[in-house]
């Protein structure tokens, strides 16, 4: 069997070297011209890269692991397409029954999101207009801010109002033991249990009671016991109040702020530069191939030519 060494496939290119030269020429010519912006429209890529911020840790996902899932969410793609309509833009015809899987299937392609190995989200917007692919990329950052205050917004306001209610419960009972404790004092005269019992201790030890002390005396081994457990009560409602209090006045802040739950890295750029075609590698690739093939089919003519003399 005839082998080609290097040097007679060298002899075989310069024999055809005016036949490789017009398939290169032809080449390179329609591959520059299917890589034109006539037919390869070009697309542009607006890339940000963000942090989670004032996000708490929900079991086992991290802030990033939740700012990832809203970036990724159906209210994100809803909001965005909304915004910019589109729909419209990728010129998908709604009444057609495969509509939306062919929108989910563009959307997926032209926004890109991925973690960074720092454990921040980093985004990529990619569309045929370089300015709408920046504004795309802006929204999202704004979107999931609306998105993730809202929902901390709903949850907030069951806080509130569970705690305004348990507010108003310990608000009664506090009055309602106050309301006792006052009693107590204005009828049976008891002020501090401890104290008013040692100086009365003191005077019946000295048989200096009057007829005050003696109706306050029986008053304290009457009703002492039940002012003192009152007097503890009122004060243990009142430090339970003060720290309901502290609680409910954090996720009331939190309800009437306007958080922001990404710390942006590097903002959303105007790109300047298309993001493809590669004109060059489409060109070059094209090019090559051509020149393989066209090499391949002149070693197999030649083979056979060689066979045929034999």
């Amino acid at each position: 069997m005839e082998v080609f060494n290097t040097i007679k496939i060298i002899d075989l290119l310069i024999k055809h070297w005016k036949k490789i030269a017009l398939v290169a020429s032809i080449a390179l010519v329609f591959s520059v011209l299917i890589s034109s912006p006539f037919i390869m429209e070009p697309d542009y890529k607006s890339t940000f890269t963000v942090y989670p911020t004032n996000l708490v840790p929900f079991s086992k996902e991290s802030g990033t692991e939740q700012l990832f899932q809203f970036l990724s969410s159906e209210e994100i793609k809803i909001a965005l397409t909304k915004r910019f309509n589109l729909f419209k833009h990728y010129e998908i015809d709604t009444t057609d029954e495969k509509a939306q899987w062919k929108f989910n299937k563009l959307y997926n392609s032209n926004i890109q999101i991925k973690f960074t190995r720092y454990q921040s989200i980093e985004v990529s917007v990619t569309d045929i207009s370089p300015t709408l692919a920046k504004q795309i990329a802006e929204a999202m950052i704004e979107e999931v801010n609306n998105i993730i205050r809202r929902q901390k917004k709903e949850k907030y306001t069951e806080y509130v109002d569970l705690y305004t209610r348990q507010l108003n419960s310990k608000k009664n009972e506090i009055d309602s033991l106050e309301n006792k404790i006052k009693f107590m004092r204005v009828n049976y005269g008891l002020l501090d249990v401890g104290a008013q019992s040692k100086i009365l201790s003191k005077k019946l030890v000295k048989k200096e009671l009057n007829a005050t002390d003696k109706a306050l005396l029986i008053n304290l081994k009457e009703h002492g016991g039940e002012f003192t457990i009152l007097q503890n009560r009122f004060a243990l409602e009142l430090d339970n109040y003060g720290k309901l209090k502290q609680t409910y006045d954090k996720n009331l802040t939190d309800f009437n702020g306007n958080l922001s739950y990404t710390t942006i890295v590097s903002y959303p750029n105007l790109p300047d530069k298309k993001n493809w075609p590669n004109r060059l590698l489409i060109v070059f690739i094209f090019t090559f191939t051509s020149l393989l093939l066209t090499g391949i089919i002149l070693l197999f003519k030649e083979k056979r030519s060689i066979k045929g003399l034999k």
